[in-house]
């Protein structure tokens, strides 16, 4: 019980603390659900080892990977307080309210503390190539969606540079190796070291390819303005 206290006690302060910082960091370059995990590995079990993953905290963690991808299927123990959008017209704005508050609020926070506090960091930086090939297979998914945007002149009268943002926007995808990978884990199919550097490079992605699209993007404006008026 005491374990339970105080890794959620630590885990809440972290939910708490960091959309603070983010919002302190100058343009914003890393969003909330990095810093999420990387303040959750620090204080794992790997680093500090002040965060333990009783089954308490696993189960709010698993809650918040259903709130994440809205699986109200896993979240059928709450089924029960539904009935209220068929008793009173304000009992679904009120009680979805409520539910999007702890979930957003509580649940995912430590679904996201929990997965930072489960990678293994000496183990990622004892292998850079393997982050570094994940990173670079996240950045190849580039590529079929920019051809695809190209080819549809149709729906989508984009600009080359305003694809080719949109395209290494995509490439993020943290939470979703967040949760395949937890699960991985837990069946027993992948190993902790692999699920941390796959974590680990799908964090670097969240902050670095918005950069690499805004700066490709103001690139090659500055190259069209320069070139229009010779035109």
């Amino acid at each position: 019980m005491t374990y339970d206290l105080v890794s959620l006690s630590i885990i809440m302060m972290i939910a708490v603390a960091c959309p603070i910082i983010t919002q302190l960091i100058p343009g914003k370059p890393m969003p909330q659900t990095v810093l999420l995990l990387v303040f959750g590995a620090i204080f794992g079990p790997f680093i500090l080892d002040k965060i333990w993953v009783t089954k308490a905290v696993e189960l709010l963690s698993e809650l918040g990977l259903a709130f994440l991808f809205q699986l109200d299927v896993v979240l059928g123990a709450f089924a029960a307080g539904f009935i209220l959008r068929f008793v009173t017209s304000n009992g679904n704005h009120t009680l979805n309210l409520k539910l999007e508050g702890v979930g957003y609020g509580f649940l995912i926070p430590v679904f996201f503390v929990v997965s930072g506090a489960s990678i293994d960091v000496k183990a990622v930086v004892a292998n850079p190539a393997l982050l570094i090939t994940f990173i670079i297979m996240l950045l190849v998914r580039a590529v079929p969606i920019f051809v695809a945007t190209t080819l549809d002149h149709r729906v989508n009268p984009l600009d080359p540079q305003d694809k080719l943002t949109v395209s290494l926007y995509c490439t993020t995808a943290l939470p979703l190796i967040v949760a395949v990978t937890s699960l991985a884990v837990q069946g027993g199919t992948m190993h902790q070291t692999t699920a941390s550097t796959l974590v680990a490079a799908g964090a670097v992605t969240v902050f670095l390819m918005p950069l690499l699209g805004g700066l490709t993007s103001k690139l090659m404006k500055g190259e069209t303005r320069l070139i229009a008026p010779t035109a």
